[in-house]
């Protein structure tokens, strides 16, 4: 079963092909004036043996930047008319959330795109990390407010994880030393399918205040 991932972040886009869940073949490129065009180019490397074989396509849905989700979900959506493959999405959340390994009572996920933080926490339970509550956007010093807040202290076996631009934004600055570095990719959002995270929605989160 061949399987398609295609990520876009703020810094970089990348592809990945794997059959059943072993990677195949990877391309990645650096985004070059906010634009995401070169990710055809990308996908033409990636699918110069026959497209029409594809039988899943994972992308994320978010949340992140307003043009880059719609022009990912629109692609994919375009690949799965060609090649009737089933679409299946996993949170930007969940991309760090998988990258886990091992497995610790509460994590707080945060990650920046563009201007914005985005941040969430989340529990461990029945084989999987859940969230509580909505996610929450803002400046990285909310971020680390809401990590050092009293009721997040309180919490037992606490990782917080993010990524590694991010991490050195509140190094130091935290009673946190444990901090999972993640990188998110497109191999790493097929890891986070892979581990149980994907769902057939094709729901896009956008933020309220957020459009690039």
């Amino acid at each position: 079963m061949l399987s398609l991932s295609i990520f876009s972040s703020s810094q970089r886009i990348s592809v990945a092909l794997y059959i059943n869940e072993n990677l195949d073949l990877y391309q990645e490129k650096i985004i070059d004036s906010n634009k995401i065009d070169s990710i055809f180019l990308l996908l033409k490397k990636i699918l110069y043996k026959n497209p029409k074989k594809i039988e899943k396509i994972f992308f994320s849905s978010g949340p992140g930047s307003y043009t880059a989700l719609r022009s990912i979900k629109a692609i994919a959506q375009g690949l799965s008319a060609i090649s009737n493959a089933k679409i299946i999405t996993a949170t930007e959340f969940e991309i760090y959330l998988s990258n886990l390994r091992n497995i610790e009572k509460n994590s707080v996920v945060f990650f920046s795109s563009f201007k914005n933080f985005f941040y969430q926490y989340y529990k461990y339970d029945d084989n999987k990390y859940k969230f509580s509550a909505d996610y929450l956007s803002g400046s990285i010093d909310e971020v680390r407010k809401f990590i050092t807040d009293k009721r997040m202290n309180e919490k037992k076996n606490l990782v917080v994880t993010t990524n590694s631009k991010d991490y050195k934004l509140i190094k130091n600055k935290t009673n946190f030393e444990k901090i999972v570095i993640c990188n998110p990719s497109a191999k790493k959002l097929a890891e986070a399918v892979f581990s149980g995270y994907g769902n057939s929605s094709k729901e896009i989160l956008y933020h309220h205040t957020y459009y690039e």
